[in-house]
């Protein structure tokens, strides 16, 4: 769970952002002795601040030892000037984010550690570094805290994310087989009953729910990995995205009775997301669109015009069925809430959070003359061609 390399681009690219470079090191490094001469008061000043503050206090006197986060932050704190900015010393702070993880800290806590540790370092620079170096020495040492801070976040993010992800995808993989096995018995079990017999009818009631939880699994580990992880965006068209999918429904369901108009502008066709997060959002809502359909008139209609900002494209796809009252929109963006009977409540937060980790926005609301609308707005790929 813990064996995940080090992301070095996304790190030396805050390293570069921050300024960080081996000639603001070597202002550091003239200035070592004052600094790593003074790493046993730092262990003994971060000891006191933490002793002192009454959350952290049983952990410091109930450890196995209660004396030696002293050690090991001193330690810490002359390293940061023995070392020379490698990579190797950008492992030992990646790695120390991995230790927080491990140790269950609270990540506050932790950034409140660097803080006192900007503290002690201003603190030795007023009263040991030469007042002309002082400024130049202050600077240098505020890009190297700022970077530590980014790259320790970003390990106990990155690992906290993948703790999360992993306990998720346990659990869904635990209750499938179940759900598996269950189904199959259920199916076994009203094959031996009269289709007249009040049994099939309990039993046919016991798949749906059944079915419901597969597909609710399905969709927790969706949305899990979509919160998650970072989406890839690049040129999708997404006309040959609809097409597919509205073929791909077609052949799963009776579509009979069903209208789907689709009606796309070839000059925005490409737009610029995640293939997998727009195929997934795309079809959350196709098959809640379906699910919503007014019996009566089971339309659904799905259109592509120019977006409300430049170099975007607003795609629509709405259905006959009715529109949720205004006060049920906001509940029904919050996970595991529904409005039909056989939902599982994510069709819409999967498909809000797709849009916008896309760069995009969607909203939901009653059509003119009836119905209920979807649009959501992404970026095109490369701008506006009306050729």
């Amino acid at each position: 769970m813990f064996d995940y390399p080090m992301p070095t681009e996304r790190l030396r690219y805050f390293q570069d952002k921050l300024g960080v470079d081996k000639a603001e090191f070597a202002v550091l490094r003239d200035q070592r002795d004052a600094f790593i001469s003074r790493q046993a008061e730092f262990g003994k000043f971060f000891w006191d601040c933490f002793w002192g503050i009454e959350r952290t206090r049983p952990v410091l006197e109930h450890g196995p030892k209660t004396r030696q986060l002293e050690n090991i932050k001193s330690a810490w704190f002359g390293r940061l000037f023995r070392d020379e900015l490698d990579e190797d010393f950008i492992e030992h702070l990646w790695s120390s984010g991995i230790r927080h993880v491990q140790a269950n800290l609270d990540q506050r806590y932790i950034n409140l550690g660097y803080s006192l540790t900007r503290q002690f370092c201003h603190k030795i620079i007023s009263e040991d570094i030469d007042q002309g170096q002082r400024e130049r020495v202050a600077q240098a040492m505020d890009k190297l805290l700022d970077f530590c801070v980014l790259v320790a976040t970003d390990s106990y993010i990155t690992m906290t994310s993948r703790c999360d992800r992993h306990v998720i995808q346990g659990i869904a993989h635990q209750v499938r087989n179940p759900i598996t096995v269950i189904g199959g018995n259920i199916r076994r079990l009203q094959k031996e009953v009269a289709k007249e017999s009040p049994a099939y009818n309990a039993y046919e009631a016991m798949l749906e729910e059944n079915q419901r939880l597969e597909r609710m699994v399905k969709d927790v580990s969706a949305y899990t990995s979509l919160f998650q992880t970072d989406p890839h965006p690049e040129p999708v068209s997404l006309g040959g995205l609809l097409r597919d999918l509205v073929a791909s429904l077609s052949r799963g369901r009776d579509m009979r009775s069903i209208k789907i108009d689709l009606e796309t502008n070839p000059a925005m066709d490409m737009v610029f997301a995640d293939p997998h997060d727009l195929e997934i959002m795309l079809q959350h809502l196709l098959e809640n669109s379906l699910e919503g359909l007014d019996a009566n008139d089971p339309r659904i209609r799905i259109t592509t015009r120019p977006g409300p900002d430049p170099d975007t494209v607003e795609l629509e796809v709405f259905n006959t069925g009715e529109p949720p009252a205004p006060e049920e929109l906001e509940p029904l963006f919050a996970p595991f809430h529904s409005s039909k009977p056989k939902g599982t409540g994510f069709g819409l937060p999967i498909a809000e959070m797709v849009a916008r980790r896309n760069l995009g926005t969607f909203s939901l609301s009653p059509a003119e003359g009836g119905g209920t609308v979807c649009r959501i707005v992404l970026p095109l790929a490369g701008g506006y061609n009306p050729k």
